[in-house]
């Protein structure tokens, strides 16, 4: 449970709302038994009043239809009202736990897969929904709702009212306590299985080419239908005690009612008014209706324990301590032309869990205005400079100064504001052609995207009918590898800052087209410091240095 404390506290964002939703939720559950109370004794009074010309059908009728249309009323807008605030919630609790993953990236969050992510990210939190709707409000509504019906019985019997409130009460106590437990280790298996599932399903469908290639696809098949399974079993498990519960609710009623009965018979003197047999009938409808108060108790409090097996998955991950804390506050100095501006000293390190050392004691400078390529096998430790360099790790060990300061003085905003990268993947937003390009710069203006599509050799995609706005989709799918990388390299042309990070930049691009970016990068570049990862062998010679990395070494070939 306490695992839900971090999660309840995003509620007071949204408490007026919260609360209006279980006042509402409380004034249909009490129009809801008013009405079936109303209607029993209207019933039972009219057929004892039989012919009699001086029943008053009048008041009871305009009741009976004044509840009904309450009910209705504020049933409706009670759904309205909780279903937006749980949005609002959903809203304020992703923003909390993205917020948290940021400074987690990459350093933390490289452990887990892609599809674990998602699913965390996705369906755990969905999941959370359910704690106001089919937990929270339920239960303070079944509270007030009773302690209304005792109120209200008491001006019919105390001993009824005191009775029935206290079994009922009981019964809201008992029935989520023994549930919750029952279903504990079930809500974990749920969440666990539907995340083997979900993962085990998105790895499926991506890598279904090579699972057919490799002649796998059958024994990964099975295995999702086998996750499948499991998943489809603890459900059912789940359903049948929610059937329990439901038909535990349902005797419990029917006992109550007896028990009613036996007292109205032996016990209980009604108040002496004109058809006072009808109170008879007025308490046991009563009752009937309260079970409309408890039937979503037992059954929600089954799922807490998914509820809770959620919040722990995503604790998990939004708890750990980042590796890397931006707490330093040195502002950024104007540039001197071939100033000492990049210094690794003695600079080692290893990843995270990793015994490997990936840099081994490497030491060079770059100077302001350089332009600076870095050779190497994959693996041989290039990408980790830049890793470095935007503070994605620190070192091990040694010291990268930056601008004539230790890297780590300077606050997160001034690093991402005067160093700019093009990492191995291209990230494409499913989103326009605009906002994709607008992550370089967001106040370029749309000359400027036009003309940095230009450059980078596609100007066609704004010959299409949407211009900009082409929607892009998922992954950019309407665009090759190619167009992706260029596309990437735009992004760079719109951007400002002093020091270009280039990994790979013309991966997956013909002879012409990479000779075209290559001038185009140099241009961009004329006054700014520039650093290339590259294995391939074209355009070195415009370059100012070239290092070699090979085994977590730097040397100049």
């Amino acid at each position: 449970m306490r695992s839900l404390f971090p999660f309840l506290s995003l509620y007071r964002h949204h408490l007026g709302q919260l609360v209006l939703g279980i006042v509402l939720a409380i004034t249909s559950l009490t129009a809801s038994i008013g009405l079936l109370s109303l209607s029993g004794w209207f019933l039972s009074a009219a057929f004892l009043a039989g012919s009699s010309i001086l029943f008053n059908f009048f008041y009871p009728s305009a009741g009976v239809r004044g509840l009904a249309i309450g009910r209705t009323v504020s049933r409706y807008i009670e759904r309205l009202v909780t279903h937006d605030a749980t949005f609002r919630v959903l809203a304020s609790l992703r923003v909390a736990v993205f917020q948290k993953l940021v400074p987690l990236t990459p350093s933390k969050l490289a452990q887990y897969r892609h599809s674990e992510l998602l699913n965390r990210l996705v369906a755990d939190v969905d999941t959370l929904d359910t704690l106001y709707l089919n937990l929270i409000s339920p239960f303070v509504s079944a509270i007030m709702v009773i302690a209304f019906m005792g109120i209200g019985l008491s001006f019919i019997s105390p001993l009824l009212a005191w009775t029935i409130c206290s079994i009922l009460v009981v019964l809201l106590l008992l029935l989520p306590t023994i549930f919750y437990h029952l279903g504990r280790k079930l809500g974990k298996k749920v969440i666990q299985y539907r995340a083997n599932y979900r993962s085990q399903f998105i790895e499926w469908i991506e890598l279904n080419a090579e699972f057919l290639l490799f002649g796998v696809l059958d024994k990964a098949s099975n295995k999702l239908q086998e996750t499948e399974r499991e998943w489809i079993a603890t459900q059912r498990q789940e359903r049948q005690l929610a059937g329990l519960s439901n038909a535990i609710l349902i005797a419990a009623n029917g006992f109550l009612i007896i028990i009613v009965l036996y007292l109205l018979a032996t016990a209980v003197s009604l108040p002496n008014v004109e058809h006072q047999g009808a109170l008879i009938a007025l308490v046991i409808f009563c009752v009937l209706a309260s079970l409309e108060v408890l039937m979503p108790i037992g059954a929600a409090f089954l799922h807490l324990g998914q509820v809770i097996a959620a919040a722990e998955r995503l604790t998990e991950i939004t708890e750990q301590a980042p590796l890397v804390k931006f707490e330093g506050k040195q502002q950024w100095q104007n540039i001197v032309n071939n100033q000492p501006l990049v210094s690794f000293n003695n600079v080692q390190f290893s990843y995270p869990n990793r015994d490997e050392v990936v840099l081994n004691d490497i030491t060079f400078e770059i100077l302001a205005g350089q332009k600076i390529a870095i050779l190497g096998k994959t693996g041989s430790g290039k990408s980790t400079i830049f890793q470095l360099l935007v503070r994605n790790y620190d070192p091990t060990s040694g010291q990268i100064r930056l601008n004539s300061c230790n890297i780590q003085d300077y606050p997160e905003e001034v690093l991402r504001q005067h160093i700019v990268t093009l990492t191995q993947r291209v990230h494409i937003f499913s989103n326009t052609l605009k906002e994709n390009l607008l992550i370089g710069n967001a106040e370029a203006t749309e000359d400027e995207l036009r003309s940095s599509l230009n450059k980078v050799g596609l100007g066609y995609l704004l010959n299409e009918k949407e211009g900009l706005d082409l929607w892009l989709g998922d992954g950019g799918r309407p665009l090759s590898g190619g167009e992706q990388r260029r596309l990437g390299v735009a992004r760079i042309l719109l951007n400002s800052a002093e020091i270009v990070l280039l990994d790979e930049p013309t991966e997956g691009l013909d002879r012409d087209t990479e000779q075209q970016i290559l001038k185009v990068i140099f241009e961009h570049c004329q006054n700014k410091t520039l650093v290339v990862i590259t294995h391939r062998l074209s355009g070195l010679e415009k370059f100012d240095h070239i290092y070699n990395m090979n085994k977590g070494t730097l040397s100049v070939p």
